[in-house]
């Protein structure tokens, strides 16, 4: 007997059985659910996280150089390999001021930008004649534009005075507004002339490289002599608590996910006990035709084993396919309080894979209970005839 006309039988079965055997169709659609909702979740979970690392990225960099001291002759290798390896980059001073503007005061971290590097995307058309300031840092200090703001350096100090903290005074000649909180309440650019008098230096003490950087490069980059030790952070070393809560919301994410699905086990075991229970005696017609008993029972698990992975396939399609939709025709979903106000897509291969086993996991390991009690229980079908005679 071939396998086909088996497994459509089964599945037949379980189109047409009465309320109380649909236990399983039940199952089988929280199993398309949970392969669908799976991908969906982690396919805009997934967005969101590459759109707010990727914000970050375009203002922080990839990588930061850091260093206390170093000569012109290794400044000048180090920028002459970023530019021979067409790497986007720029050199600063960067220092933690005071901002004071009439009675209100607030902290601030001032980058001094070289503006004879390649100036960054986000600070390309911006004004240089004074202070480059977040939108939000600006608020909190009640100042608007062309406004006189007073930077003071608290780590910096003048004898002649009494150790008095440095300050000089500028004024506000362009926002900055990128989204990102720690960088719009906290964060101002200025020439690097500027905040090398304010510090009395004449150099700098860090340098950002934008976009992939190779594993050579950096190895280039490290061995460059300088006088002082010198650092190389990428971007997940700069961020790692950011990092560290987006990965701990993941897995929340698919612990919470896979608590939920118990319940859709919890139905699967079901029906599969009832179904088994219900064909009992189709199965021992079959056995009656000539089917091997070790066989049927192989079928059957091999028959739910087929239907689980057609349903979770079936639903992560249909996921993917609503991602893509969702993509493209799902214009200013949120309200404008939302950075985003479309919902972002992005998956990859893991993204892919999750989606589609860990329903189907879940689904082998409870329908194998089932299965096993169902072996179990029917170990002879001589035993079946002789009670229905």
């Amino acid at each position: 007997m071939k396998t086909w006309p088996f497994f459509s039988y089964f599945f037949t079965y379980i189109l047409r059985a009465k309320t109380r055997q649909r236990l399983l169709f039940i199952a089988v659609t929280g199993l398309f659910l949970s392969a669908f909702s799976l991908m969906v979740i982690q396919g805009i979970m997934g967005g969101l996280q590459a759109g707010l690392i990727g914000r970050s990225k375009s203002i922080h960099g990839t990588h930061l150089i850091i260093f206390d001291e170093m000569t012109d002759e290794s400044l000048s290798e180090m920028k002459e390999i970023l530019r021979k390896e067409a790497i986007p980059f720029y050199s600063e001073l960067e220092v933690e001021v005071m901002l004071k503007h009439r009675n209100f005061i607030a902290p601030a971290k001032l980058h001094g930008i070289n503006l004879e590097d390649e100036r960054p995307e986000f600070l390309m058309n911006k004004d240089f004649e004074g202070l480059v300031m977040g939108s939000e840092l600006s608020s909190k200090i009640k100042l608007q534009f062309l406004d006189e703001v007073q930077v003071i350096a608290p780590g910096v100090t003048d004898s002649l005075m009494g150790e008095v903290p440095r300050f000089t005074s500028e004024t506000l000649s362009d926002y900055l507004y990128t989204e990102l909180s720690e960088v719009d309440d906290f964060e101002i650019w200025a020439r690097l002339g500027m905040v090398q008098n304010l510090l009395r230096n004449s150099g700098i003490n860090q340098i950002r490289l934008f976009g992939e950087v190779p594993e050579e490069t950096l190895k280039k980059l490290k061995v460059i002599p300088t006088q002082v030790s010198k650092r190389i952070l990428s971007w997940e070393q700069m961020n790692q608590a950011l990092v560290w809560s987006l990965n701990l919301e993941t897995k929340v994410m698919l612990f919470l996910f896979i608590s939920m699905s118990l319940l859709v086990a919890i139905a699967i075991t079901s029906g599969l006990l009832i179904f088994y229970s219900k064909i009992r005696r189709d199965l021992m017609s079959f056995w009656i035709l000539g089917m091997s008993q070790k066989k049927l029972v192989g079928l059957c698990f091999k028959f739910t084993l087929i239907l689980s992975a057609v349903t979770v396939l079936i639903g992560g399609l249909c996921g993917h396919i609503s991602l893509l939709l969702l993509e493209k025709f799902g214009h200013d979903l949120m309200p404008d309080i939302f950075v985003e106000r479309q919902l972002p897509v992005q998956l990859d291969f893991s993204h892919i894979v999750m989606s589609l086993f860990i329903p189907f996991g879940i689904s082998l390991i409870f329908s194998y209970f089932s299965f096993a009690h169902f072996r179990k229980e029917n170990q002879s079908f001589v035993s079946i005839v002789r009670s229905l005679g």
